[in-house]
């Protein structure tokens, strides 16, 4: 890019790209997608959380704040992450259930509410649960993995009898 009467040289360094390059954390080396997973990422995703929920002014968009306060509603976080989003809600709305499924286990074990619990499994495999067992269900920063022709079935796998989808 830019012109040939620029004064500024660019230094090209090749960048090799590891799959799944880590630098801090131990985590599977088969993951489907090429994003780190180090500390430094993982407060990345943090501050994104809290950004988004500055700018947005709250959470979710969807209508179910009311059944959250009120019911035990249970909610689905796909591609959950280090579960930020979800330790927000579940702290938030302890009467409801939380749920979070990531492929690579970097969310807490330790450091979590009782209503709140993370599974490690993969979405491209399908969900593992029974249909009709969410009333939320929320995919935050997926779509850039998931590829055109895998939409299909991940929006299959989301839809449930009487829920929302947050994505």
């Amino acid at each position: 890019m830019g012109n040939n009467n620029s004064t500024f040289k660019r230094k090209n360094k090749k960048i090799v790209l590891e799959k799944n390059e880590t630098m801090d954390l131990e985590v599977g080396k088969d993951l489907k997608y090429y994003l780190p997973n180090n500390y430094e990422d993982i407060d990345r995703i943090h501050m994104f959380h809290f950004f988004q929920r500055y700018i947005y002014q709250g959470n979710f968009s969807s209508p179910i704040e009311e059944r959250l306060m009120q019911e035990k509603c249970k909610v689905l976080d796909i591609g959950c992450g280090p579960g930020t989003w979800l330790l927000d809600l579940a702290n938030k709305y302890e009467k409801s259930l939380f749920y979070g499924l990531d492929n690579n286990s970097i969310f807490p074990n330790e450091i979590k509410p009782s209503n709140l619990n993370f599974i490690k499994a993969d979405m491209f495999d399908g969900l593992p649960f029974p249909d009709n067992e969410f009333d939320f269900v929320h995919q935050g920063t997926m779509a850039f993995i998931i590829k055109a022709d895998q939409w299909d079935f991940i929006i299959s796998e989301m839809i449930r009898y009487n829920f929302i989808i947050n994505m």
